[in-house]
């Protein structure tokens, strides 16, 4: 079955050219593989707009539900012709067990070379054109600090059909996320038959922080506090990943697990559409495991000036009752 390249793109089949234009804009924008988006998607979008942007193939589609040479026509039809008067002239006519009996494919035609016998002397089924070279694809190794700041590095990729190896400078945009791909136009595989290099992808994949974990723009950390810094609050001054100290407000009364936030200290966005991520800092409450006599005493004294623990698990404690009734 033939795509449908209206839904592809998001229009309605009396969309205009400026609608067309803009649908494919936004959505190419949306799976660019420079992006991190799929490259299947944005391969089907191209396909799309390629023949909906073009008058002469969007008349093709819109009529015969398909685009290209004979060998994909015959193919939407339902098979190889059965009968094809011969001649010199450039009018065949294509009979199909289908619904498609009789049609005259003297327009889809009309550029084929006519001759002498059935298909003539000159038949051409473009097998001689120019063919794009493939696609090829590597990866580059980062580090968390070359991937938050960007970079520059060298690469270098063998070309198959020649055992030729090319280097290319790479420069890594800042914010670069793991699984991102950068595209060269025409650094990939030769074409054939004069046709154009394919294009070579690059992944970046980024090494494992110590400290940080990006989440997008966004870059996470976890923060450890003693029990009195948890308790009464504290100030503590923590690195940021652009190199920067940040002097950080514990409120009073923090819970395990709170998330602080500090604006603007994340990863920037290579979307653009965030501008900058935020630093988020997890709170990890240390309980000591060891504790001197003064401290137990301490602690000791702390509970006794305390509620019940108890009131702390009041409702723990009522569907305890209902499990025992």
């Amino acid at each position: 079955m033939s795509k449908n390249y209206y839904d592809i793109l998001g229009v309605k089949k009396s969309a205009s050219a400026d609608e067309i234009k803009k649908a494919f804009r936004k959505l190419a924008q949306k799976h660019h593989p420079d992006a991190g988006g799929d490259e299947e998607t944005f391969k089907e979008i191209n396909e799309a707009y390629e023949v909906l942007s073009d008058p002469e193939k969007k008349e093709q589609y819109d009529t015969y539900g398909t685009v290209g040479n004979f060998a994909d026509q015959a193919g939407a039809w339902g098979g190889a012709g059965q009968g094809w008067p011969g001649g010199g002239g450039r009018t065949y006519t294509y009979t199909s067990s289908g619904d498609g009996a009789g049609f005259d494919w003297s327009d889809i035609f009309s550029n084929i070379r006519g001759g002498d016998g059935a298909f003539g002397s000159d038949w051409d089924f473009n097998v001689n054109r120019a063919h794009k070279g493939q696609d090829l694809q590597t990866s580059i190794e980062l580090t968390f600090d070359e991937a938050f700041k960007g970079t520059t590095k060298k690469v270098s990729i063998r070309i198959p059909s020649t055992g030729d190896t090319e280097t290319v400078t790479v420069k890594v945009p800042e914010g670069a996320v793991d699984g991102g791909r950068l595209r060269f136009r025409g650094k990939g595989e030769h074409g054939t038959n004069g046709g154009e290099r394919g294009d070579l992808l690059i992944v970046t994949k980024i090494a494992e922080h110590p400290v940080y974990k990006r989440e997008k723009a966004d870059v996470v950390m976890e923060l450890p506090v003693s029990i009195d810094e948890a308790i009464l609050g504290a100030s503590i001054v923590i690195p940021a990943p652009d190199g920067t100290r940040v002097k950080l407000r514990v409120p009073a009364g923090t819970q395990d697990g709170k998330v602080l936030r500090v604006k603007g200290k994340g990863a920037k966005d290579v979307k653009g559409k965030k501008g900058t991520g935020d630093l988020r800092i997890k709170v990890k409450v240390e309980t000591p495991k060891n504790l001197n006599a003064e401290q137990k005493k301490a602690i000791e004294e702390f509970r006794a000036a305390s509620p019940s623990p108890d009131t702390l698990r009041s409702a723990l404690n009522d569907q305890m009752k209902a499990v025992k009734a």
